[in-house]
């Protein structure tokens, strides 16, 4: 099994637009990063966009939105389309079966080229704080994956505490 590793700012970027689902409603975006030998790194998720459709069990991104994010984390890093994630405002947070469908069409998508595809399914906890789930899909497996954060950074450029 490989590692899946996600940045502070990605998880944020989740966190941030999950709050959108307290209304009822879908929402998500695109994961961006690396999938290399040693592991999967998310560097960048993108949001819903401007055009995207939310409904209570579907959600369409906004595909020009999540085409220009994903211009824009190419040209900062390298980051390439691995994966992507949506709320289950209401129920598990597992794959259902439309979202298997989706990930075996990408999957099996020549054009595309995945070897395997990751998926973060976020929703709420009793305390209305976003909890996320991450899976990793292949075209003859489907297996839940624990979500490491990244570390970003040397200690030598982290602060020192600062003293009252």
């Amino acid at each position: 099994m490989s590692d899946v590793t996600i940045t502070d700012v990605a998880l944020t970027a989740i966190a941030r637009e999950a709050l959108r689902s307290v209304d009822g409603l879908e929402t998500g975006g695109i994961l961006l990063g690396a999938d290399t030998a040693n592991g999967i790194v998310i560097q960048h998720a993108g949001d819903a966009g401007p055009n995207a459709k939310r409904a209570e069990r579907t959600f369409l991104r906004d595909l020009d939105h999540a085409r220009r994010i994903a211009q824009s984390a190419w040209v900062e890093d390298g980051s390439q389309w691995i994966g992507e994630w949506h709320t289950h405002p209401a129920g598990e947070l597992s794959p259902s079966d439309v979202d298997l469908h989706s990930y075996m069409q990408h999957l099996h998508d020549v054009d595309l080229g995945f070897n395997r595809f990751v998926a973060i399914i976020a929703g709420f906890d009793s305390s209305a704080r976003v909890i996320v789930t991450t899976w990793l899909i292949e075209r003859d497996r489907i297996q839940p994956v624990p979500l490491k954060k990244l570390t970003v950074g040397s200690p030598r450029e982290e602060s020192p505490p600062l003293k009252p």
